[in-house]
């Protein structure tokens, strides 16, 4: 039980990468926060507590359905054509038994209630998958419990992003928190915005309960970077701005402040307090570096959104249930486009990325993760995501990776 604190990030010992500088900086800001500014808000930080147990125990999952005999014996079959960029997203549920199959493979099955015996990819195996066969036509063949997800992936926001915790389970938080440091970004092309631009996106669910009920709310905390100008904002459920930083000032026609420059360094975070009158929702961010630039350390709680069920309990949860737009709620850390669904192509990059959880003493990182969000509309193209020790990769220009990158 406790308060979470920005004073006990574990983070020097797996994060070297970020640069001497950065560690510099984030270390005083463990050190200073509470010097800064030491209530930090009460509203946002003082009533924050870790997630009892009956609410971890009370956790929605996934049905489970078992067939009566062989595993085909209830079955889905959908056909999936795949070209040679593409890849498939497959989650596993429990009583799954999911086989990619090619034309001919589904023939010879033929039907249940048996398995195929020749299959191209096979799991039963619960977890999140990426499947790349070549191009060609094929059968997704799920038995059992079909209640499964599956997506074409041809582009993706990418970076750092967290499906389940251990044995397929839920990992429960009140605050999620993302570090970055961008040593180079160049765009070379991009959509979604007036200008060339791109978008650095914490995204989390967050589960309302209140008496038997329960509700799930979508929440993104983003640096956006548009046509030369950043600033930070606050949505959720989509089509709901919850708030923004944006403060531009030009001089004879030259922007002075708010405009990007690397490196840039700094934090998002998230965060949920339950209180008597309802549930607040809190998006901060901690600008710690731009260019030459390094700036006192202190978390700017720039947006707030009001849930008005009095004592109601909330939390972040990580899982693989199916969130309200029908995919597992994941918590991500991704780079995609600048907004309106946009895409964003890099001519260089080099960015580093840390997505941390409070567990309830500390701030951990995410122990299995993967190269790729999908609970953003915006995506990136030609970005590798190279894995540099827990929930922490380098992103660069190359070809997308949707991988497993760490557990």
């Amino acid at each position: 039980m406790g308060k979470f604190s920005l004073l006990m990030i574990p983070y020097v010992n797996y994060a070297m990468r970020l640069g001497d500088t950065v560690l510099i900086i984030v270390i005083a800001l463990m050190a200073l926060v509470f010097l800064v500014n030491p209530s930090l808000d009460s509203l946002v930080l003082s009533g924050i507590n870790y997630v009892i147990n009956s609410v971890i125990n009370s956790t929605v999952t996934m049905p489970v359905t078992k067939p009566a005999s062989g595993p085909c014996t209830s079955w889905g079959l959908v056909n999936v054509n795949l070209t040679n960029s593409e890849s498939l997203f497959i989650e596993v549920v429990n009583g799954s038994y999911v086989y990619l199959l090619t034309n001919s493979q589904l023939h010879s099955w033929g039907g249940g209630p048996e398995a195929p015996s020749n299959y191209t990819w096979f799991s039963s195996v619960p977890g999140i998958y990426v499947v790349s066969p070549g191009p060609g036509s094929y059968g997704l063949l799920v038995c059992g419990n079909t209640g499964i997800a599956y997506r074409i992936l041809n582009y993706t926001a990418m970076g750092i992003a967290a499906y389940y915790g251990p044995g397929y389970s839920n990992i429960t938080s009140d605050a999620v928190l993302g570090l970055f440091n961008i040593t180079n970004a160049y765009v070379e092309n991009s959509t979604g915005a007036a200008g060339p631009g791109f978008s650095l996106q914490l995204n989390a669910y967050v589960v309302i309960k209140y008496g038997g009920n329960y509700m799930v709310h979508w929440v993104q905390d983003a640096l956006v970077v548009v046509d030369g100008q950043y600033w930070f904002q606050g949505e959720m459920d989509v089509v709901n701005y919850v708030g923004s930083s944006r403060n531009v000032v030009y001089e004879q026609g030259r922007c002075v402040l708010g405009c990007f420059e690397t490196p840039m360094a700094g934090l998002l975070i998230i965060s949920v307090n339950s209180t008597g009158y309802g549930v607040v929702i809190n998006f901060g961010y901690s600008l710690l570096q731009l260019g030459n630039e390094t700036f006192s350390p202190r978390v700017y709680w720039f947006a707030h959104e009001l849930i008005p069920i009095p004592n109601a309990t909330a939390y972040i949860v990580t899982s693989p249930t199916e969130g309200p737009y029908g995919w597992p709620m994941d918590t991500e850390f991704v780079i995609g486009g600048p907004g309106n669904g946009g895409g964003v192509e890099f001519r260089s990059l080099d960015a580093y990325l840390s997505l941390l959880y409070w567990n309830g003493t500390s701030w951990a990182p995410y122990p299995i993760t993967y190269s790729f969000g999908i609970s953003t509309g915006e995506y990136a193209v030609n970005v590798y995501v190279l894995p540099i020790g827990p929930s922490t990769a380098e992103l660069v220009v190359g070809h997308n990776n949707y991988q497993q990158l760490g557990g």
